[in-house]
Order: C-alpha cells, then structure tokens, then sequence
C-alpha cells in the first residue's frame, strides 16, 4: 500500500528539518521526500498532516514488558532500603508470579504504553520463572503480530530459581531465536539476569549455548552495588571484567545500566563493541546512582537510552538524561549536544537487529514514523527540534497523532488501528488483580 502525508512539517532529529512539505510511503519503506504540496499518487492513501510534526518512531533499548502489570500494586510492609531488597521483595516476587496468560497481557499493556510513546521498536528483556517455555512467544504475539511493533526478544537466565530453571530460560531463547525470529519485525538475543545471580558454569553454559546461532546478549551491568561486591568478593574481578572473560561483551551485547564502573572498566568497554543502555529515571527512581555517561561518549563507548521498565517514554527518558547529567556533574552544559548520540545510536542497534535502515526521513529508510499532534509557539530548526520534543513533553503533554511500522498506520488520530484498546485494558486488569493476589 502506498502512503502519502502532505502539509507536514518533516525533522529527523539529527539536524534536518523542513518547514513544510511530504513524505510518501510504499510497503515498508519511504519513498520520497520533500519541500512543498505532496504530488498526486493513484491509489495512495492521503493523510493532510496540517502543519503537525513528523520524525521517524523511535526505539527504546532497554524494555522490560513485564512490568506492565505492575502498577498501583501495593505489597503490606514493603518499604525497601536497598536496591537488592527491592529486586527481592517487588520484582522477583512478581516475576514469579506471572502465568503465560499475564504475559501476554503485560506484553499487550507495555506495547499500548509504546505505541502511545512514538515508539515503533523495543529491545525486551523478560523474566516469568513460573512460566518460562513459550513466554516468548506471547509476548511476539502481543507486541509484533497484533500491534504491529518491532521487538527483540530475550528471556533472563539466572540461578535464583535452581538449575532446571535456569536450562530452561537458556532453552526458551534458543527455541524463540529459532522460531519466532521473522526478519525485519522480531529479532532474539540470549538474555541474561546479571553477574552477581550467575555462576562461572552458567556464564560458559549460555555462552555456548549462544555459539552456534550467533546471538549476543542481553544483561544488566553493575546496576547496584550488590553486582560489584560479588564479582570482586567470589571472583576476584569486576564485572565488566567477568563478563569479558567468558566473552560477552560482544557486538550486539546490550549493557543495561553501568552505574558502578571503574576507569578500568570504562577503558575495556572502549575496546570493546558491546553497546551500554542507559536508564536515567529507573536510576533515580531505584537510588542506584548515575551512570558516567558523559566519560564513556568521550571514550568512544556505545551508549543507548532505555526505559528499564519505568515506562516507555524515551522523549522524557533523553530529557532525563540531559537533567541528571547537568545534577550529578554540577555543570549546566553537560553532554549538551553528544545527548542526541544517544538517539543516535538506539537507531544503529535496531537497524542492526531489524536489518533495516532507521532513523532517518529518507528515501530507502524504514516507514516507522511518529506524526506529533504539535504545532509550536516559537519556531523549529534543524538544531532545536529535539528539545521542541522534549520540553513540549513536559509541558504539553506531546502525544502522537499518527503513528506507522513498517508502513502500517498503527495508531490514527489517536486511535489504536489494530486493537480494541479499551476492551484489552479491561481484560488487562482482570489479569492484574489476578497476579497481585498471587504475589
């Protein structure tokens, strides 16, 4: 189907924007673009934009779908002191509660959640050790096959539930890699919880199960204190260091986190092509610290901007970022324009994973676009259009009026395309209140 979005303000983010002109679609890629009135396209369907704003979706790096279902839940005497109390007594009991039917629906919510965001891909790391085989799949189900998303899948390996647990989370990334991987739209790594809740035989087991399909991996790295007191306490290393040693850091390896990071560490990721993911308002959220951005950019390392599960909002998460960086630093110009490196690079690590070009309002580029319901009170350039986005976030509640994958209108006047939405809420929270009584 061919697509044509005239009258139509056009900014990729990276410096190029057009005041007024078109884009046209065709299957899943973008056509043509330019300045001016949209030429006529038989057949086309039209979209009159009336000067909104268009960009390409965006990505969120690091995504955990399964927490979806998690909000307004109250847990009688939690109030954690810790980041590893608050693994222990919210999301590890949570997890653990989750049966396939609430996977599915976490997956549906988290993808609704997306969708509103602008987000149009996600990297997905997913943990449900009472429900491991086939969680993959529902969760491609929900997000891929019925929103229409693109989505990379992974399920955590850990020791914390026992041997067989932990084989069969390895198995489950194996069996999706091989049977729910469809190019362009689902992708698969080999995902891991993180250093301090695996053994040495883990590590070698997942890394050798990952050999023979090639996959990289998906883990959190040094997110709290407690992951660098058991690297350095049972194996004498630190944690990148660990995980370098069994070969981990990788390309394609997703680095959620890298808070506590020694210069030695920031100076081995540099060597390396694994690609850290940074999570600003989960880290403030969980007291954890913050993440040296600005030093690993000015190493050379690869760092993208996830939500952790703390939403999915990557516009507020890239302000966030720019915020944090100015707080923990004392210096109000801090990352300043190296904060879009960040965007940056979540397009090349899905363009990598989706094998297709992203990012970009260009001929030959993906067609995953976002139309903003904005209209601007000052004017827009190619150099201002990403903080329009984000102040416009915060202060006016930016929100989508037209969003497309892969060339399919998946959200239209700000109405979901595909799925009932208020009919999947309903059914959503009659599986919530389920899960939180399991809990």
């Amino acid at each position: 189907m061919e697509l044509v979005i005239d009258r139509v303000r056009l900014g990729d983010l990276f410096g190029t924007y057009h005041e007024q002109g078109y884009l046209i679609v065709s299957g899943d890629r973008i056509e043509a673009v330019g300045e001016g009135p949209a030429p006529e396209v038989s057949g086309a369907r039209r979209i009159d934009a009336d000067g909104r704003l268009l960009t390409p979706g965006l990505v969120n790096a690091h995504a955990h779908l399964y927490s979806s279902l998690a909000r307004g839940v109250s847990i009688p005497g939690f109030s954690p002191r810790s980041f590893g109390e608050i693994l222990e007594g919210l999301w590890w009991r949570l997890d653990r509660a989750l049966e396939p039917e609430d996977v599915y629906w976490s997956a549906m919510v988290g993808g609704l959640q997306h969708l509103r965001a602008g987000v149009t891909a996600l990297l997905d790391h997913h943990a449900s050790p009472g429900a491991i085989e086939g969680a993959l799949s529902q969760i491609r189900r929900a997000v891929v096959d019925e929103l229409g998303l693109r989505c990379d899948l992974c399920y955590e390996v850990t020791d914390r539930g026992g041997l067989a647990e932990r084989d069969a989370g390895i198995a489950e990334n194996l069996r999706a890699a091989k049977e729910d991987v469809l190019p362009g739209r689902c992708a698969a790594h080999m995902g891991l919880h993180a250093s301090f809740t695996l053994s040495d035989q883990s590590l070698e087991r997942a890394v050798q199960a990952a050999e023979p399909l090639n996959l990289p991996f998906h883990i959190h790295l040094a997110e709290g204190k407690e992951d660098v007191v058991d690297s350095l306490q049972r194996y004498g290393l630190r944690v990148a260091e660990r995980l370098d040693k069994f070969g981990i850091l990788r390309e394609g390896t997703l680095l959620a986190h890298g808070i506590h990071l020694s210069q030695a560490e920031l100076e081995l990721l540099a060597d390396r092509p694994a690609s850290l993911i940074h999570n600003p308002r989960s880290n403030m959220n969980n007291a954890v610290g913050a993440a040296q951005v600005e030093k690993m950019l000015s190493r050379g390392i690869n760092v993208g901007l996830g939500t952790d599960g703390y939403g999915c909002d990557i516009i507020g998460e890239l302000l966030s970022a720019s915020l944090l960086a100015h707080h923990t630093s004392g210096t109000p110009t801090a990352l300043g324009d190296k904060l879009l490196l960040l965007l940056y690079h979540n397009y090349a690590l899905a363009e990598r994973f989706f094998g297709v070009p992203m990012g970009k309002l260009a001929p030959g580029y993906a067609a995953d676009l976002v139309l903003w319901d904005y209209h601007p009170p000052t004017p827009i350039t190619g150099g201002n259009l990403p903080w329009h986005l984000m102040f416009a976030r915060i202060s006016e509640g930016l929100s989508p009026h037209t969003v497309i994958g892969a060339g399919e209108v998946l959200l239209s006047c700000g109405q979901v395309s595909k799925v009932d939405e208020r009919e999947a809420l309903a059914k959503a929270r009659e599986a919530a209140k389920r899960l939180w009584a399991r809990i």
